[in-house]
């Protein structure tokens, strides 16, 4: 831990430091919308694209933020480098995949045409530029980007702190996981008819968990979490798992999600009937016997070795990991609507290619939703609906996620109502507080 202790609230004790109430302004209000965009979006580190996404010479990927579009590239020395995503003529969008490989950007409008540094090479009828036109110095406008933690991060900022200080407290939490080693299974994204910080706080608190997903009680110990308040903004709430939750009583044998944890290590379930308390330390046991062959094992804790962790990271990014995977879930605003945004999950696994699903602990469904389909290179294909797809039962994001999308168009509207004005948080939303705490810090300075 680091040396600075963060807030924290552990199980049912009560919270270390302040909860504060807010307007719901912040959610409805186009003023406020502004604000958030001047003082949050364009000065804040964001995680655009996985390590993974941008390995080869030619390889790039699009990152849509807000009214901003960003081009992340890599050049031909393998240096990756982020540009804004707009032709130099005449402002037209330059690339409108979602990711590919290419030595040359074409304008589709003009045929301007760039390479993957950023450097304008080619641009029809030059000698038709009465005030010339200078290939050497024009170019691709630059935005900061930097890498940590398995992913590239990017700022509009050109003036902003460096990643690392930004990430000072957050990188010791989860360095030794190696997200950079993980590999991508799927890439989804859904569109939600809400704010995107209604969904940042449903992420934010375990309050909902017992009433919504019963589901986790299978599992997972939510009852006696650690939440934890890092400055900046971060937070991080640690679950306990490969347990039931202590709020009910101990079942007789191990439930569906525990039996096939305990399957995949080689474990039989029918041995922990009427020793369920003991199935958490049996999985740790077998997972540090697999060190030998998996040494990353020793990376970790006996506690981390089966506990859940979700860390957020200010403003916007959910980080949902344990040793074998990891799942980024990423908000992103709308261009001009406040009561719209753009929720992305990415899942990582350790070990995508073994033939059992043997590293399952952080997801609530007996068998992992991978997607279905890849490109030519065998990364899988992004997905992109609209909540109404999930509530549907045409597309999915896992049972959990699935639940929380079911409501938060709801709230959304209700938030509308002149029989609403304010939220009245409970300790157990401490991690709600303390972003929105950050948020109207910054809102206020930049005013």
């Amino acid at each position: 831990m680091n040396a600075k202790q963060p807030l924290n609230q552990q199980g049912r004790a009560p919270y270390s430091g302040t909860i504060k109430n807010f307007s719901k302004e912040r959610y409805i209000s186009s003023d406020w919308y502004g604000r958030e965009w001047r003082t949050v979006w364009s000065k804040s580190w964001i995680a655009a694209v996985h390590v993974s996404d941008l390995q080869t010479p030619g390889d790039y990927t699009v990152f849509d933020l807000g009214s901003e579009s960003v081009l992340l590239s890599c050049d031909a020395k393998g240096q990756v480098q982020a540009f804004y995503n707009v032709c130099q003529h005449r402002g037209v969008r330059l690339v409108n995949d979602h990711h590919g490989n290419t030595d040359t950007f074409r304008c589709p409008y003009h045929s301007w045409r760039y390479g993957n540094d950023g450097q304008l090479t080619y641009a029809p009828h030059q000698d038709g530029f009465q005030q010339g036109l200078p290939l050497q110095k024009i170019c691709l406008p630059k935005v900061r980007c930097e890498q940590a933690l398995g992913f590239y991060w990017i700022n509009l900022d050109a003036e902003a702190s460096p990643l690392e200080d930004f990430l000072k407290d957050m990188l010791p939490l989860m360095a030794h996981y190696e997200f950079e080693n993980m590999t991508l299974v799927q890439d989804q994204t859904v569109s939600i008819n809400c704010n995107w910080k209604a969904v940042l706080d449903n992420f934010s608190e375990l309050y909902h968990v017992h009433y919504l997903h019963p589901q986790h009680r299978r599992f997972v110990d939510c009852t006696e979490s650690l939440s934890e308040c890092y400055e900046g903004g971060h937070t991080r709430v640690w679950v306990p798992g490969a347990k039931t939750d202590s709020l009910f009583s101990t079942p007789d044998k191990p439930t569906d999600l525990l039996s096939m944890q305990l399957q995949s290590l080689g474990l039989d379930p029918e041995a922990f009937a009427g020793r369920v308390d003991e199935v958490q330390a049996a999985i740790r046991v077998a997972k540090r016997a697999l060190e030998a062959q998996e040494p990353y094992y020793r990376n970790f804790s006996d506690e981390e070795l089966t506990d859940v962790i979700q860390t957020n990271v200010f403003p916007n990014a959910i980080m949902t990991y344990q040793p074998e995977m990891l799942w980024l879930m990423r908000l992103r605003p709308h261009a001009a609507d406040p009561n719209q945004c753009y929720l992305d999950k990415l899942s990582f696994e350790r070990f995508p290619n073994s033939e059992e699903q043997r590293f399952l602990e952080g997801t609530d469904d007996l068998q992992e939703k991978r997607s279905e389909r890849a490109t030519q290179h065998g990364r899988p294909e992004w997905e992109s609906f609209d909540y109404s797809d999930v509530i549907a039962g045409n597309a999915s994001m896992t049972d959990t996620i699935d639940q929380d999308l079911s409501l938060l168009a709801h709230a959304q509207r209700g938030m509308h109502s002149e029989g609403f004005q304010q939220c009245w948080l409970n300790e157990m939303e401490s991690r709600v507080s303390h972003f929105h705490e950050q948020l109207e810090s910054l809102v206020k300075a930049g005013d």
